[in-house]
């Protein structure tokens, strides 16, 4: 339980990241979060992928259309090579330059995470002007 709620307040504080921050910490790049997400033992990947899509849409829906988002399944090894995960999946979020406001909607698409997996790893980076994830 003790991990769990460390867990869950890591990712309330790394879903806490403001374009003013990711703005100061890459200057002229953009801020990326990558997340690789496990689903959990009562979770699915039609309940993830519809977090997923909710998230999209919650940025889109309040104004924040220059943030990108790209969400796949992990390779793992298979006999003779590799195979999309069935119960591992890495984000990308591509920041934009406006900082959101949590409201209703936001917590509910974040119970939707919460119910369906758990952030195995976080990391973030600057993407250097210029270069692209899924445009």
């Amino acid at each position: 339980m003790k991990l769990y709620l460390a867990a869950a307040a890591a990712a309330a504080l790394a879903l806490a990241t403001s374009a003013a921050d990711a703005a100061g910490t890459c200057g002229a790049d953009q801020m990326v979060t990558m997340r690789v997400s496990k689903l959990s033992a009562s979770g699915t990947s039609v309940g993830f992928l519809d977090a997923v899509k909710d998230h999209k849409a919650w940025y889109a829906s309040h104004g924040m259309k220059e943030d990108a988002f790209v969400t796949a399944p992990v390779l793992v090894p298979a006999k003779g090579g590799l195979k999309p995960s069935a119960s591992e999946y890495v984000t990308f979020h591509v920041y934009g330059a406006k900082e959101p406001v949590h409201d209703g909607a936001w917590n509910a698409y974040v119970a939707k995470y919460k119910a369906n997996s758990t952030i195995d790893s976080e990391t973030r980076f600057c993407l250097p002007k210029g270069a692209a994830i899924g445009r």
